[in-house]
């Protein structure tokens, strides 16, 4: 027989589960009929903020400016990969350890966006340096440029630019399993205002407890089951009835998908390909059970490289290389699953970062915090082999895109990350009307989006 005091003391299994809404499986309204088709954006941040000076290089000139700003970082050239074709009056190359998605940039389904970051209107340095424009709040800080470049949209309103766009294109809440976050640490980017969220792990719960979720018959089980049906009077007694239930349901529904989908082959056994394996299992049951439109929040990394970022730690992490490595393979990994899965035409993939690292080194032969950084899109539905911007930041300390009042190479953005994440909304199924109410501070850029995506 089960004890209650022994089943409540295993009851605390369940606050290491998200708590999401039931996923509703009507795709049939006539909303999410058009909505044709399935689609899916998978946002990658790389936590900690990557230093794009050293993911992004100019091979021409500028390079002895890159050089001589930073002699204990620069990358040899030997140890920069090379891209063909030439961007901003450049010629460029990326970190040796980004050379396995070569491939996807020649094959144009993979580019660079040059120098983004979050802004509330266009901004040159000569202004931020003065103040005499309005900047984002908290620049600087981890943990609000995370969610910052993610859409966050203040203290009052933790939704994130995912999460109100699946809300702009689908008000009706049609739509099944939209939002969807593996990033327990942020998911700010999939949290919409009332939309449901899914909160998923790189391997699905199968316990709660005790209980099995895979075996109905586990007493257990049948308690947890029982228990997800309760209805109460009492409004607070039946708001946590309705909240168990998400959580069982939900963690049954990611179980049953991870269970009947099998394990795509090709990915690594460090923890982001278990996450990237994970999302292409997810991605594959539900375009295959109702899904037309979802997104999909991950994190991964410790790119807060302030010493030995070259090297390894003194704590064993890994520097920036190493984890470019890493990130580099498992994207590969997942293009194949994808091509596997015959997903490539339905998934567009996004690798961003809360901010850059500084242009002059750290003391520790590191980097410290800065702003306007370089990202990465992938998939066939990015119009790729192409580095896009409008000028490339001059690698020169206190040069005309350095904000930083000590000239340490704080390059202003030349886009916002709001106009990166409106090209990936619009080829979601976004309404362009629709873009200044998902991410207000458009009203104030002429043009909104930047175009990378394909039609």
């Amino acid at each position: 027989m089960i004890n209650r005091r022994h089943f409540m003391r295993h009851l605390g299994g369940l606050s290491s589960l998200g708590i999401g809404t039931y996923l509703s499986t009507n795709s049939s309204s006539a909303f999410s009929a058009s909505l044709s088709g399935y689609k899916a954006i998978i946002a990658i941040h790389l936590a900690g903020g990557n230093d794009g000076n050293n993911t992004l290089i100019p091979m021409d000139a500028a390079y002895n400016d890159y050089q001589a700003a930073r002699p204990v970082l620069a990358l040899a050239k030997t140890e920069i990969t090379p891209l063909s074709g030439s961007f901003m009056g450049h010629t460029f190359g990326m970190n040796q350890a980004l050379a396995p998605l070569l491939p996807s940039f020649n094959a144009g389904t993979m580019a660079f966006i040059t120098n983004v970051g979050p802004l509330i209107q266009p901004t040159t340095a000569a202004q931020a340096l003065k103040g005499s424009v309005q900047l984002p709040s908290y620049l600087y800080s981890h943990p609000e440029q995370q969610e910052m470049v993610n859409g966050w949209a203040g203290t009052q309103d933790p939704s994130g630019w995912g999460g109100r766009g699946i809300e702009a294109m689908d008000p009706t809440s049609s739509l099944t399993a939209p939002l969807i976050s593996l990033n327990g640490a942020s998911n700010n980017l999939a949290l919409g205002r009332h939309s449901p969220l899914m909160n998923a792990y790189s391997s699905a719960t199968r316990y709660i407890g005790q209980a099995d979720l895979a075996t109905p018959s586990n007493p257990w089980t049948q308690v947890m089951g029982a228990l997800s049906r309760i209805q109460s009077s009492n409004p607070i007694e039946n708001e946590y009835a309705k909240a168990f239930s998400r959580i069982y349901n939900n963690s049954s529904l990611l179980l049953n998908a991870s269970m009947s989908t099998p394990t795509p082959s090709g990915f690594g056994t460090d923890s982001l390909s278990a996450q990237l394996s994970m999302v292409t299992k997810l991605m594959s049951y539900f375009s295959a059970n109702g899904a037309s439109r979802q997104i999909y929040s991950l994190q991964w990394g410790g790119f807060d490289t302030h010493t030995n970022q070259r090297g390894t730690s003194t704590t064993g992490n890994m520097g920036q290389d190493g984890q470019l490595a890493t990130v580099a393979n498992a994207l590969v990994s997942l293009q194949n699953a994808l091509a596997q899965a015959n997903l490539s035409n339905n998934v567009a993939i996004l690798v961003n970062t809360e901010f850059a690292r500084t242009l002059d080194p750290a003391s520790g032969a590191g980097s410290d915090h800065a702003w306007g950084n370089h990202w990465m899109v992938l998939g066939t539905p990015v119009k790729g082999a192409q580095i896009y911007g409008n000028t490339f930041p001059s690698l020169v300390k206190g040069g005309v895109d350095d904000a930083s009042p000590q000239k340490r190479g704080y390059w202003v953005p030349q886009y916002s990350s709001d106009q990166v994440a409106a090209d990936l909304l619009l080829w979601l199924g976004l309404q362009s009307s629709s873009l200044t109410g998902v991410m207000p501070n458009l009203n104030n850029f002429a043009n909104k989006t930047i175009g990378f995506m394909n039609s």
